[in-house]
């Protein structure tokens, strides 16, 4: 165990403190008119997951992070306890990362192509020196073992009063200003921690007021499982009241290949600096509209990153939401405005106008037809990025704390560079109700973006800037009732041309980026007791800059078979046609419930890496050949 464990250590001491006891043997009955405390209730999780990585097939001649991947194994154990008693809530979630087996700084060295083939003794040597202190550099914040609070709140809650000290989730409004939250899809829990106040007022009879303030620091997940790679922090970036929140987290650690520099910025194994946040949430519902005024400041410490928003010391964002959730009595509409500043110190640091941003979003839904309209309208507007060292720990380098609409599928992976801080745009999807259970649909969308394929910080929409999307797709949902059946097909395609031309494999072309695609998910019984899953994406993909000469296909389809609720069997197939990446992959899955408080699953065989996306917010992840036992236990 690398750290200390205080901050669980309280919370589990304050709740055996208000747990209930039982009575002693020699106390004195209680009078018939007193009433009981109301009995505390314990909730317990326990997720495991015990991985092991073979050789992934993405080595690179030459290349140390290729390899660094290979052959290394994780049991990763997230312990949650909740316990309740009236209004009163202690919950605490502790992490253990525990790398049974890992590759060394000369093994690596070893694997690495090149030094091998030089004949001159002391050139290759030299070579290998190189390659070995590499490869150290590599390891030093990858394959580190912790134990550390990644969770934990004290909160008191009523219908009109909330207080919370620990790490609170926090959705304002559309995400403008602020979206710290669990996703499951993308292995992300990001919290604020410090202090969470909300209070509920009511006006009359129609009128009622929220407000809710928070402020602290801001606290994602620290160790990514499927890379090994961890955030650290030292002494330098952890001032004041950070001090405290970040007590027993995972530290920057100092080995031969990167010693302690006493300075985050120079310290190879510091990765992460906490950023500080107050924000707020002013939201007044009446008869039939709710008006949200909400803001966010976020303060950095020493900046780690390179880009306009890491290197910004201050980001300040508020906006105005107006929502009616029911219109007339098939409708409904929102509407969004936000403003941002970054403000930056020193004479070289850039000057960003004010940054602003519009979103809105109508829909129509009755028994025979349903309308769906989003539209946006960005200059200058960027995501909350974390303050992390993209070159120390690029695993992470996508981690942000805010989340503007995309006025996309929440899937969408294909919004390239900064596409959604400078854009135009929307999308209407129409949805016909052919009965009951069976629906057809098709959506078009269109957008205008103007940093996409050029760098544009400063949101210049002249049209050497410009990219022009078309998306366009149609499908059907078929749900029969009285049966389990499912099924969800949709095809679609994507225009991406830029106004300036851009060198091509076959010369200047205006096509920047195609694609063809297919996606369904079918749910059909065979019997009483069996079920048949059949999932799956295929796509063929066209990318002129960054991608290869010619186009590819990429996708996966997994066939399964459901017994009840109970057991579940699958088998996965997987392509890319790319011509630097493996074309196959199989794999296998088994999953089992003996009872409601535990589940299993069975992981077997390879996964491609790629790029996932949910509602803007994404992840790369690396291509993955191993075994993976998952185990939830609920008591």
């Amino acid at each position: 165990m690398r750290n200390r464990l205080w901050p669980p250590v309280l919370l589990l001491g304050a709740a055996w403190l208000i747990a209930p006891r039982p009575a002693r043997a020699d106390a004195p009955p209680s009078a018939p008119e007193a009433k009981s405390a109301p009995a505390a209730l314990v909730e317990l999780t326990d997720a495991s997951s015990v991985l092991y990585n073979f050789d992934n097939r993405d080595t690179r001649p030459g290349q140390v992070a290729s390899v660094a991947n290979d052959r290394w194994g994780l049991f990763y154990n997230r312990f949650n306890l909740q316990v309740t008693r009236g209004h009163l809530t202690l919950s605490l979630r502790a992490d253990n990362a525990w790398f049974y087996t890992s590759p060394s700084p000369e093994s690596l060295a070893n694997r690495v192509d090149g030094h091998e083939s030089i004949s001159d003794a002391a050139l290759r040597s030299a070579v290998h020196r190189d390659k070995l202190e590499e490869a150290g550099i590599e390891l030093s914040n990858r394959y580190i073992n912790w134990l550390y609070p990644a969770k934990y709140t004290v909160s008191y809650g009523t219908p009109d009063l909330e207080l919370a000290l620990g790490d609170s989730y926090a959705q304002f409004g559309r995400g403008f200003v602020l979206s710290v939250r669990k996703q499951d899809e993308l292995s992300s829990d990001t919290t604020v921690r410090g202090v969470r106040a909300g209070v509920r007022l009511r006006a009359g009879s129609e009128a009622r007021i929220k407000l809710t303030l928070l402020g602290g620091s801001l606290n994602p997940l620290r160790i990514d499982e499927a890379s090994g790679r961890y955030l650290g922090v030292d002494s330098s970036v952890t001032p004041g009241f950070v001090a405290l929140t970040e007590a027993g987290m995972p530290r920057a650690v100092a080995t031969d290949f990167a010693p302690d520099a006493t300075d985050c910025t120079r310290f190879g194994t510091c990765s992460y600096a906490p950023d500080r946040l107050i924000a707020g949430q002013l939201e007044l519902s009446l008869s039939r509209v709710t008006l949200g005024s909400q803001a966010s400041v976020l303060f950095r410490s020493a900046t780690l990153g390179s880009d306009v928003v890491r290197t910004a010391d201050r980001i300040t964002t508020a906006s105005q939401s107006f929502d009616v959730p029911s219109l007339g009595e098939h409708g409904s509409a929102y509407l969004e405005t936000a403003l941002q500043q970054l403000s930056h110190q020193g004479e070289n640091e850039p000057s960003l106008p004010l940054g602003y941003a519009l979103y809105g979003t109508a829909s129509w839904v009755d028994s025979r037809f349903s309308l769906l309209a989003e539209g946006k309208h960005y200059r200058g507007f960027f995501p909350l990025s974390a303050n992390v060292s993209s070159a120390r720990a690029r695993e992470f380098s996508l981690l942000q704390y805010s989340a503007p609409p995309t006025a996309e599928e929440l899937w969408v992976d294909t919004e390239f560079g900064n596409f959604n801080t400078c854009v135009s745009g929307g999308r209407v999807k129409a949805e016909g109700h052919v009965s009951r259970a069976h629906s057809v649909f098709a959506w078009a969308g269109h957008y205008r973006s103007f940093a996409e394929s050029a760098s544009n910080d400063a949101c210049d929409t002249s049209s050497r800037n410009e990219n022009r999307i078309w998306d366009l797709a149609v499908g059907f949902d078929a749900r029969p009732s009285g049966r389990r059946a499912r099924w969800d097909v949709t095809t679609g395609t994507r225009f991406d041309d830029s106004e300036r031309s851009v060198a091509g494999p076959d010369g200047p072309t205006h096509a920047f980026y195609r694609e063809l695609y297919v996606r369904y998910d079918v749910s059909e019984p065979i019997s009483s007791e069996f079920t048949l899953e059949l999932q799956g994406v295929h796509r063929r993909r066209r990318e002129t800059v960054g991608g290869p000469a010619e186009p590819w296909l990429e996708g996966q389809h997994s066939t399964g078979i459901d017994w009840g609720e109970r057991l579940s069997v699958a088998l996965g197939v997987e392509y890319d046609s790319r011509p630097d990446v493996p074309h196959g992959y199989l794999n296998g899955m088994l999953a089992y419930r003996p009872s409601n408080a535990l589940s299993l699953s069975l992981f077997a065989g390879q996964r491609r890496g790629a790029l996932r996306c949910v509602g803007g917010v994404c992840r790369i992840y690396p291509p993955f050949e191993g075994l993976r036992l998952d185990a939830t236990l609920r008591y």
